[in-house]
């Protein structure tokens, strides 16, 4: 059987490399569509030769976005000329789905990484698996790192959250390794950040830490899909409120962050 795989997001930052590796190894990959771009070109012989048809869904099923309904029309096409077709490791929200794009949907195989997009599918009558974010799967052999108290994801850096505190760290998915910085978080006390990737890093590492609402419910949803009580802020301006509150409080949230990793630890793969 040979396999495409459409939005490979691998350039955009190390943990989308990471899902990228796990999906090329679940499913056998053969080739690869570039994702990250609004307008999708693919090579249509190598589709025609294709049997399974494997979409990524991260950074696209949501807000009504040009490339989730070109993608969507890619798995309708898949599927006229017979083909085996998977949508994974995706959100859906803000998403008005025709008639062609919820048929689609429900000829193929789902799975969304949270329950809050598993909810807004069955609003269509479409079935979905639940799975965490595929990088979270990726083994991560133990390095030796320096001892902190705390890591900021350094987008919070240049925007001002950084003032609040002293004495810490930070790392960057865009420019640092995989790999480095699950490490790095694996010898942190605790992290800041906003970005979905570095959170799921933090629960690799098993690393308490505060998570910003980012353009989709994401984030917290990973919370509300496990059942455990995990704060999160809306804004940068709540990050210091919150961390005072987890430090007065921190016997209780320290449990909680335990239940959360002990819970995706012993989730099913995809």
């Amino acid at each position: 059987m040979k396999t495409l795989l459409f939005n490979n997001t691998s350039g955009y930052h190390s943990g989308c490399g990471k899902v990228i590796e796990y999906l090329t190894n679940r499913y056998n990959i053969d080739h690869t569509v570039r994702g990250n771009i609004d307008r999708i070109k693919y090579d249509t012989e190598l589709f025609a030769q294709a049997d399974h048809i494997v979409i990524n869904g991260e950074g696209t099923m949501h807000s009504d976005r040009s490339v989730a309904y070109q993608l969507l029309d890619i798995l309708s096409l898949a599927q006229e000329q017979g083909k085996k077709t998977s949508l994974v490791n995706s959100v859906f929200q803000r998403m008005n789905l025709s008639k062609k794009h919820v048929n689609a949907l429900q000829q193929s195989y789902i799975s969304v990484r949270e329950v809050m997009s598993h909810h807004f599918l069955n609003d269509y009558n479409i079935d979905s698996d639940i799975h965490l974010d595929c990088s979270y799967w990726i083994d991560v052999p133990k390095e030796s790192k320096p001892k902190q108290d705390l890591v900021i994801g350094v987008n919070y850096a240049n925007n001002g959250i950084s003032d609040a505190f002293s004495d810490y760290g930070t790392v960057n998915i865009f420019k640092e390794d995989w790999n480095h910085i699950v490490n790095t978080l694996r010898n942190a006390k605790f992290f800041i950040t906003s970005r979905h990737h570095e959170m799921y890093a933090a629960c690799k590492a098993r690393c308490p830490f505060i998570a910003v609402e980012g353009n989709t419910w994401k984030n917290q949803a990973l919370f509300k899909t496990s059942g455990i009580h995990i704060p999160y802020v809306k804004s940068l301006d709540q990050v210091s409120d919150c961390f005072i509150e987890i430090k007065t409080y921190w016997k209780e949230y320290q449990q909680s962050y335990s239940k959360l990793f002990d819970w995706m630890e012993q989730q099913p793969k995809l």
